[in-house]
């Protein structure tokens, strides 16, 4: 079965990978001759192609080594790549999110350095000005912050000098920014600097979802399922492996947040926690079979979205 031979996979499976997953997001250009549906004139052509076929597949990889090597899911695998890489079957050109999830990675992996640390300063200070990064870009991430305050709490450390530490450390980008345009420019422009996410109600992604209902009610089904295999199985997990998963649970709650309350664009921050937990349902379930079919159904749901972009 797909699934087994993606646990422990040998190096002509990862190459094989890479290749499929590279093909499969750069479908809607070499077909169409064109990355995405919705017009950006901002951004060149080729820049998306480049995006499109190598950023996601290199996404996919970074998430999937971040999670193994935190011992999150233990099982070396391509499972959370694969599904990753399916989830973006209907990425069409969603670039500030691209950019946001991929630094994301890096925000999460200083929270995870930090377990069992009683003075994290360095990963606290290193997510912090990271994550200062990715409000410049997208400014509704700011609700991101509060991943982590509350990584503070999960792993044991919250106090009031690592508060500070997160806070000189988000701040310090800005700073710089700030010194950079006063010796350049003549004028500074705080809305240029800094400005607060507008906040509202996205109705635009309850309009997305009505016209991909098929696709969506196969993956919250999935989703569903995998939620239900993960908080039945959480007392089995390791305390680090438990802690870690309530990171990507907050993580999740906030992109869910995010997306609710952003634009439609950035339903692409909640695929990485997505993908960790539908990628630990089909790698610890018992039913392997059940797996496997909801497996094979995912890649054709994909496909078949992947596809309609095409066509």
């Amino acid at each position: 079965m797909l699934l087994q031979t993606l646990i422990n996979p040998k190096p002509k499976t990862i190459a094989y990978f890479a290749i499929i997953s590279s093909i499969f997001m750069g479908l809607p250009y070499i077909i169409n001759r064109t990355f995405c549906i919705h017009d950006l004139p901002l951004y060149p052509h080729w820049l998306l192609l480049i995006f499109s076929i190598f950023i996601v597949p290199l996404h996919a990889f970074g998430l999937n080594n971040l999670i193994y090597k935190n011992n999150i899911i233990k099982k070396e695998n391509l499972i959370i790549a694969t599904v990753f890489v399916l989830l973006n079957s209907l990425n069409t050109g969603v670039f500030d999110s691209l950019i946001s999830s991929f630094l994301m990675l890096f925000v999460i992996n200083y929270l995870f350095e930090s377990y069992q640390k009683d003075y994290p300063f360095k990963e606290v200070f290193s997510a912090s000005l990271i994550l200062a990064i990715i409000v410049y870009l997208n400014p509704i991430m700011l609700i991101m912050y509060l991943l982590v305050l509350f990584s503070g709490l999960v792993f044991s450390y919250a106090n009031w000098r690592s508060l500070v530490v997160s806070i000189i450390g988000f701040c310090i980008p800005y700073i710089l920014y700030v010194i950079y345009l006063s010796l350049f420019s003549e004028k500074i422009n705080i809305s240029l600097i800094f400005s607060l996410p507008q906040i509202s109600l996205n109705i635009e992604i309850w309009k997305w979802i009505n016209e991909e209902t098929t696709s969506m009610l196969i993956l919250l089904f999935i989703v569903l399922i995998s939620f239900f295999e993960f908080f039945n199985w959480l007392y089995k997990k390791s305390i680090r492996s438990r802690k870690s998963f309530f990171i990507i649970l907050l993580y999740f709650l906030f992109s869910l947040l995010i997306c609710l309350f952003g634009s439609i664009d950035n339903w692409y921050i909640l695929i990485s926690p997505l993908s960790v937990f539908i990628a630990n349902y089909f790698t610890y379930t018992k039913n392997r079979s059940i797996a496997n079919i909801l497996f094979y159904i995912l890649i054709i749901s994909s496909c078949y979205s992947r596809c309609a972009i095409v066509i």
